[in-house]
């Protein structure tokens, strides 16, 4: 009877995994930010100068799982220090490209041997490695595998993070805006339509999305433009001050258009443009990953509930079947989504007194500010 086995090395050509990838992704049950066209970018742009290693994990000789680690040397709260890896991320420096819908790329066949087989591989073969982080798993897939399948033995899995991700359910009603704003409340319903006749007052809104790779990126630059605009206003800078998020983003848009994978939208009249969106497009599923919207100072316009209603009536045409807002509990989703999921940020330390001191210290200093609170 063929059995499991893992093998681990640094990944020094990206050619080395490129094709195993693509093969296993389709056998698997993955996110857009599993996917090559996400992770080849990853890596390209972001994480092969930082020495990333490679674990495979074979059943007989069919490749059934891969994970990418970063290895980084953490220090917290200016004591406790940690030789910690991270799956298919790099947190710092700038160089954090926001991964959600994360985890080990797996044959949907093999999936709890692929989190078994891995992570006992790292505990029991890197022996100076303390910890583990993976980054927002869905709850009901890849932190179910990591929860049924971490060495409690010898490890302990605790969570850094939870956090609802609100997504619309396409299929759950019929084409059109109509349709759609019929399943939010009476109030919410009202306030669209209002802000939809307001904006069509300058003439009809139509959606455009990009054709080609050129006016994806032309899309993109004004979604910057009006996205900083934002962010400025409330005195903070946004996503496109960090120039590595956006040189990634837009070699992502470059490299992938042509494969289907990246949306760009624009929603406009006459009187010019009122915003854009910038989607990822995977296995009928639309991931919104970053929005730009025009300011203004009229309150009974809704510039970002309007392109985003238009959108969901634009991608239901399409036949896709989720439009996903992905994780953050701001109201906006909370109105326009009919479901949620969480995600979790886990981290899988080894058994160690400096963890329990941690941990420890930390129950402390929660405890304290909440019993500060509560006197005030």
């Amino acid at each position: 009877m063929p059995d499991y086995h893992a093998e681990s090395c640094q990944l020094n050509n990206l050619n080395n995994i490129k094709q195993d990838w693509i093969q296993l992704q389709e056998r698997a049950n993955c996110s857009y930010f599993q996917s090559w066209g996400w992770i080849g970018t990853w890596l390209e742009q972001i994480a092969y100068d930082l020495e990333p290693m490679l674990v495979k994990i074979w059943h007989d000789k069919l490749l059934v799982g891969i994970g990418v680690f970063v290895s980084k040397k953490v220090t917290r709260h200016h004591i406790f220090h940690s030789n910690a890896l991270f799956l298919n991320e790099y947190p710092f420096d700038g160089q954090n490209m926001v991964i959600e819908y994360n985890g080990l790329l797996a044959d949907k066949d093999h999936q709890q041997a692929v989190y078994r087989e891995t992570i006992g591989h790292i505990f029991n073969n890197f022996r100076n490695s303390d910890e583990l982080f993976l980054s927002g798993l869905n709850e009901n897939k890849d932190y179910k595998l990591l929860q049924e399948n971490y060495p409690d033995n010898i490890t302990n899995l605790r969570i850094v993070e939870k956090s609802p991700a609100w997504s619309v359910d396409l299929t759950s009603f019929g084409h059109g805006i109509d349709n759609f704003l019929k399943t939010l409340s009476k109030n919410r319903r009202s306030q669209i339509r209002r802000s939809i006749k307001a904006y069509e007052e300058q003439g009809p809104l139509k959606i455009k999305e990009a054709d080609n790779k050129q006016e994806a990126l032309i899309f993109f630059n004004g979604l910057k433009e009006l996205h900083t605009e934002r962010w400025k206003l409330k005195g903070g800078h946004g996503s496109f001050a960090n120039p590595l998020w956006e040189q990634f983003h837009s070699t992502l848009i470059s490299s992938r258009f042509t494969e289907g994978e990246i949306q760009l939208l624009q929603v406009s009249n006459l009187d010019g443009t009122i915003g854009y969106l910038y989607n990822f497009i995977w296995r009928k599923r639309v991931y919104v990953l970053q929005t730009g919207f025009k300011i203004t100072d009229k309150k009974h316009l809704m510039p970002g509930y309007v392109v985003h209603v238009l959108a969901i009536a634009h991608n239901k045409q399409k036949g896709l079947e989720i439009y996903d807002l992905m994780h953050g509990d701001s109201l906006y989703k909370r109105i326009l989504c009919n479901q949620s999921e969480s995600l979790y940020w886990a981290v899988i330390q080894r058994y160690h007194l400096k963890f329990v001191l941690e941990q420890f210290a930390t129950n402390m200093v929660r405890s304290f500010r909440k019993l500060t609170r509560s006197k005030q």
